[in-house]
């Protein structure tokens, strides 16, 4: 009997064969819209389980010390003064943005009590992923243009012209603004990037801005910028300059144990319908996410997701069972956000490399044939096709996410050195998250493709 991907015609299908798509009604309803007008069975607030809700306090678990020193870092803001340039390191999920959220929204609120106009922004450099793209996005959220009459467009002019607007916001509606670059890193050029001066990295350069914004008379305002980075090693990358006008602190996150990820849950319990959670849901929500480095983030998602699958397959409770599949998902929803703002090309060359991997029986790849394969992809589905250097770099930062490992190696004497590329996560998670993507769901994966990998690769 054939197996469920052996039919499978495109990456989309591959993704829905493995059931990385929304979960259906086990029942179909003769009024599907009658779910407008029912009662959740399930969930009671559902909100408090979403990535960006930003708790209480009496709901942060085990990060005290880090509140109280972001907010020692902060309080100047309260009267209009300037605060200390600080980054805050840890791994994923260690709650770094959480803690910013939630002591900078405080910092805002108590200076309006004080008659202070603080504003902040928090911006995702992964997102943005350009110096320009980062203080445009930044200028947008600060601005008020029937306040200031100033208007930022997308594109169309230079990048110091862009400044010249943000500073002009700044100056005419606060009096301190809260700047919060989250992923910061991402701004920064790839370890091995060539001819690349630090001082000319696009991290670098926002830095040096923000930083000496005061010290150059573009702003009267204060600015407190805050750096937020996955890699504990990146303040060692800064540039010098930057380390002497940005000066940060820096506070390291410990990730957190199962006990902390389920009193972390156990205090979000009120999202649910009272009764609906069976004892082990929460314990199996912590002891899953304890294993992936003690992310809280995966922890929240996980126990959100276990309810909407028993609510979807019409279930009165959460149990085991319900956790396990939605684990299933969080897997493929934890690779998504890994690779969330990777351009079109990029996904594709992963796809290329996760179906070598996953179809040919082999995991290690020479560039060559993984470059052919992307090539392939690209042209099914009408995308311009990139050269193999250009695609080569693309991927490189995804060593640093540990998606993928490149390295340089030889076969010998005759054949010289190649590029070597392989794997460092699960083949089909990868070809499950892509598949979800709109753009590449089309991506042939048909017996015929499967067959031409093979060839590629012998």
């Amino acid at each position: 009997m054939a197996s469920s991907t052996e039919t499978v015609q495109t990456l989309g299908e591959y993704a829905a064969s493995k059931g990385a798509v929304a979960y259906s009604r086990s029942v179909s309803r003769d009024d599907p819209l009658s779910v407008l007008d029912e009662e959740d069975p399930i969930f009671a607030n559902e909100d408090l389980l979403r990535i960006d809700h930003i708790p209480n306090h009496d709901k942060i678990v085990g990060r005290n010390d880090q509140i109280e020193t972001v907010a020692r870092r902060l309080k100047p803001t309260i009267t209009g003064g300037s605060g200390k340039g600080t980054l805050l390191l840890g791994k994923s999920g260690s709650g770094k943005t959480l803690v910013t959220r939630y002591v900078s929204r405080e910092v805002e609120q108590r200076g309006a009590n004080n008659n202070s106009r603080v504003g902040r922004a928090i911006i995702d450099c992964a997102q943005r992923r350009s110096e320009v793209q980062t203080v445009i996005h930044l200028a947008k959220s600060l601005n008020d243009p029937q306040e200031t009459g100033v208007t930022i467009p997308h594109s169309g002019i230079a990048t110091g012209a862009y400044y010249d607007r943000l500073w002009t916001v700044i100056d005419e509606l606060y009096d301190a603004v809260i700047v919060v670059l989250d992923e910061i890193d991402r701004l920064a050029p790839p370890d091995d990037a060539q001819n690349v001066p630090p001082e000319e990295a696009d991290d670098s350069k926002l830095l040096m801005q923000l930083s000496r914004a005061g010290e150059e008379n573009d702003v009267d305002a204060s600015i407190t910028v805050i750096g937020i980075s996955n890699d504990l090693k990146y303040g060692d990358r800064l540039d010098t300059r930057v380390e002497s006008s940005f000066a940060p602190d820096e506070i390291v996150f410990p990730a957190y144990d199962a006990n902390q990820l389920g009193d972390i849950l156990e205090r979000r319990r009120d999202a649910y319908n009272e009764g609906v959670l069976t004892d082990d849901v929460i314990p199996l929500c912590s002891a899953f996410s304890a294993q992936e480095h003690g992310d809280a983030r995966r922890a929240i998602d996980l126990f959100r997701l276990a309810g909407e699958v028993a609510r979807d397959s019409d279930a009165d409770q959460v149990y085991e069972e319900h956790v396990r599949a939605a684990n299933d998902d969080a897997e493929v929803t934890r690779i998504q956000d890994l690779i969330r703002g990777c351009p079109t090309q990029a996904k594709i060359a992963i796809a290329a490399l996760a179906a070598m991997d996953e179809f040919t029986g082999h995991s290690h790849f020479k560039a060559t044939e993984m470059y052919r394969v992307y090539r392939g992809f690209a042209e099914a589905i009408n995308v311009n096709v990139l050269g193999q250097k250009r695609i080569t770099d693309q991927l490189r930062e995804y060593e640093t996410l540990k998606i993928i490992d490149m390295k340089r190696t030889s076969d010998g004497y005759r054949e010289g050195t190649y590029l070597e590329v392989s794997l460092l996560d699960e083949a089909g998670l990868l070809l499950q998250s892509i598949g979800l993507d709109e753009r590449c769901s089309d991506i042939p994966i048909d017996a015929g493709t499967r067959q031409r990998l093979i060839k590629i690769v012998e």
